[in-house]
């Protein structure tokens, strides 16, 4: 069985696993297959990369504690905070059979369906997940256009990465498959879009993530995106999977940057105003707190609404040049 496992800290504080404060907590048990050493990717954003020099127990903003994975069954087994697991995977050797291993010992212990996030290598991995009781699968695109894909994550093949999101459909069923999208990597917005419209034509879920710079990192030096973009990107994103709207509700100028969304006035207003797509997207119940964003602010993904509904007077005015 496997030895240790990573925990994300805010499932660890709920588990009571470390004492800390916390201002939401996360609705998703997060844990992370554990490797003494880096991933043998090497996205140039993420911490757990093979060239990063940032510490191997960061996640994008989060610390994750090494625990004993007994230690972890037994306390897990003792909740009933979360509604969900979440596995993210490293690459490193046998990172699926370690991956394997812990969704069965989970099984048998806690009743709670579970996503993985992993990169697989191919057919048979997805089939296994599946066999051994996954619920659903997130693959990590990251970039939405095949040039920004090749410079950011050199260690996998574009066109594989697609095939095998097409081949995990036909495996765990329409509806229970993510993809994971980072906004900010230097696309444009209607690249972006284009790609979301695409994932949401075969019901794929979408995790959608800003681009956050972690020190140590690659990409350190680059400058997250606008608080203001973003929103309209969350709010395009919530049309698309809510509304089915299409290329056509949506208006570019001659660089690709959206300019204004083309929806019924009154009805845009009351969905802004429920606060529903700024909450943060990803899995059934992922709340991810502060994943993107220190508890300070600004908050790009809220992981409640009522954090949302919160800062609906900023969030109108970073929309109102957005609506028609």
């Amino acid at each position: 069985m496997v030895k240790y496992i990573r925990v994300s800290i805010g499932t660890a504080a709920v588990l009571g696993l470390i004492k800390m404060k916390m201002l939401a907590e996360p609705t998703v048990a997060y844990l992370m297959t554990y490797y003494p050493g880096k991933c043998f990717g090497n996205c140039s954003f993420c911490t757990q990369a093979r060239t990063s020099k940032t510490s191997s127990e960061y996640l994008s903003r989060i610390v994750w504690p090494r625990y004993p994975f007994t230690k972890v069954l037994t306390s897990l087994e003792g909740s009933n905070a979360f509604k969900r697991i979440c596995i993210q995977t490293l690459i490193y050797p046998n990172y699926v059979d370690e991956t394997i291993d812990i969704v069965r010992q989970l099984k048998l212990r806690v009743d709670l369906p579970i996503s993985v996030s992993i990169h697989p290598r191919n057919i048979n991995d997805l089939i296994k997940l599946k066999e051994i009781g996954v619920e659903r699968v997130g693959i990590g695109v990251d970039a939405v256009t095949k040039q920004l894909f090749n410079q950011i994550k050199a260690s996998f093949s574009w066109e594989k990465t697609l095939k095998l999101i097409d081949e995990a459909i036909k495996i765990f069923g329409r509806g229970k498959v993510s993809v994971h999208l980072i906004y900010g990597l230097g696309e444009r917005d209607v690249e972006f879009i284009n790609f979301m419209l695409k994932m949401h034509s075969k019901s794929i879920r979408i995790g959608l993530f800003t681009f956050t710079p972690m020190e140590g990192t690659e990409l350190a030096h680059v400058k997250p995106p606008k608080q203001s973009k973003y929103r309209v990107i969350q709010l395009a994103h919530y049309l698309i999977t809510h509304h089915n709207v299409s290329m056509e509700n949506f208006q570019f100028d001659e660089n690709g940057n959206l300019i204004k969304i083309i929806f019924p006035k009154s009805l845009i207003l009351k969905i802004i105003e429920s606060g529903e797509p700024f909450v943060t997207k990803g899995c059934p119940d992922c709340n991810r707190p502060f994943y993107n964003e220190p508890p300070r602010g600004p908050l790009y993904n809220y992981p409640t609404i009522k954090m949302a509904r919160a800062d609906l007077q900023v969030i109108r005015k970073q929309l109102k040049d957005y609506i028609s």
